[in-house]
């Protein structure tokens, strides 16, 4: 068993966050959050008769069903050209198996046998007694990839075997003379890698045609690397590790299934030349959750969270058993004991006066709401506004624009404690999130966090 520490750190693109996912770019590193071992034959791995040696690379983590891949090199070369992806991968949480040929000079058929039978050899280690993998791959979800003729190799594997999760192929050849729809006939998610300048594997002629070929239905993306030759995608730093970022981000999405990488897909990088891609990513939302406490007797709430469902029995039903009476600034009345709602749906902004027989926590799930994009109106008069801010804030510098407006006459809470501007009072003090306010205003108005 080796111990594998790659100290290469990857160039990134700009850094963004996407959707709700909490994912940036610049948590593609090289290495990733784990340490690496390795294994070989010499430790007990099979000995697969369509490949010549085999080295697993695997995160050093417990209790995890791991995801693989499992990669072949190109025509005259051994496995020791991609070798740099298995560190990578594998500290990125990937098992990683690297396989190399039988003869240097096999042809991209022949490499799509050894990684078929690599297939073999690492599903066994899942079940293989003394090995560090023993309970610990999952089996079902695996990918392919392979360098040149091993990239060409890949995208034929997936013909023979639908199973395959993902394929990556790396600056791919196929004979141009015997290229066939039949070899990439294929439903499985396909990653083409090229180098602008490759003259072993130009892009005209391979990587292009490789894409073109591949069936509409197939989620498909050709990213070809500007200046770039036949070595860009040997490993991840290539393409200033836009290749890394890439290739990771193809397996998160389609093997391991988190589609909080698939904004990452479409974002062209900018070492590219050519990005062409068929896949369309999901809107990917992560509800937001906001407790509220509802005191006993009268009170007046309001919340951040824009619920699926904005019916305002559904919103109060958490706390239905303990609740008497609510309304709304109109006055407009829900009362339970009736199964009688006045008040209808939801309305971004406002609060609504509540009374109960016992305090109860009032639990509301959905969409976060922008407060700074939902400024509220403001009626001559009273009106029951509500906090859409997550945070305490300071009532004083909230409502400082309408203080300077000489338009409100008071505000105040549930309790009582009011501030009160022509007075320069303010009792009112911090404004709480699931809290709201009754704002006197003299005339119409807007108020915007």
């Amino acid at each position: 068993m080796k111990l594998i520490i790659p100290s290469i750190l990857l160039i990134l693109f700009s850094v963004k966050l996407y959707a709700q996912c909490d994912i940036e770019s610049s948590s593609i590193t090289n290495p990733g959050e784990y340490s690496v071992a390795s294994i070989t034959e010499s430790d007990g791995v099979r000995n697969g008769p369509d490949y010549y040696g085999c080295t697993i690379y695997y995160p050093n983590s417990i209790g995890e069903k791991h995801v693989s891949i499992i990669i072949v090199p190109g025509y005259l070369s051994y496995e020791t050209s991609i070798s740099e992806w298995g560190p990578f991968f594998a500290s990125h949480g990937i098992v990683t198996m690297t396989v190399g040929t039988n003869s240097i000079f096999d042809y991209p058929a022949t490499r799509a046998s050894a990684l078929l039978d690599g297939l073999i050899s690492l599903k066994e280690e899942n079940t293989r007694a003394n090995s560090p993998l023993n309970g610990k791959l999952n089996t079902n979800k695996v990918a392919l990839g392979g360098w040149s003729m091993g990239g060409g190799g890949a995208q034929i594997a997936a013909t023979l075997d639908p199973s395959i999760k993902a394929i990556i192929a790396l600056t791919p050849w196929l004979d141009p003379l015997f290229l066939t729809d039949s070899q990439l006939d294929h439903s499985v998610p396909v990653l083409i890698l090229s180098g602008q300048l490759d003259l072993i594997a130009a892009p005209a002629f391979h990587a292009n045609e490789h894409y073109e070929l591949t069936p509409e239905s197939t989620p498909k993306l050709l990213f070809e690397i500007a200046g770039a030759g036949h070595n860009v995608a040997n490993g991840p730093t290539g393409g200033d590790g836009e290749v890394g970022v890439m290739a990771l981000s193809w397996l998160q999405e389609y093997l391991i299934e988190n589609n909080c990488y698939c904004p990452i897909l479409l974002e062209t990088p900018l070492t590219a030349s050519n990005y062409t891609t068929n896949i369309l990513c999901e809107v990917v939302t992560v509800d937001e959750q906001q407790e509220i406490e509802c005191t006993e007797g009268w009170s007046i709430i309001s919340t951040y969270i824009n619920p699926e469902n904005q019916n305002f029995t559904e919103f109060i039903a958490p706390v239905l058993s303990e609740l008497v009476i609510a309304k709304n600034n109109e006055g407009n009345a829900y009362l339970p004991d009736w199964d009688f709602n006045g008040i209808g749906d939801l309305t971004i902004g406002q609060a609504y006066l509540i009374k109960m027989q016992n305090s109860a926590t009032l639990s509301v799930q959905g969409e976060l709401i922008s407060a700074d994009q939902n400024p509220i109106s403001l009626n001559e008069g009273w009106n029951l506004v509500g906090y859409l801010k997550t945070e305490v804030s300071s009532s004083d510098e909230t409502f400082s624009n309408l203080v300077e407006s000489e338009n409100v006459a008071i505000i105040k809470d549930y309790i009582g404690n009011a501030l009160l501007p022509e007075w320069n009072f303010n009792g009112l003090g911090d404004l709480l999130p699931g809290r709201g306010y009754q704002i006197k205003v003299y005339n119409n108005t807007e108020l915007q966090y």
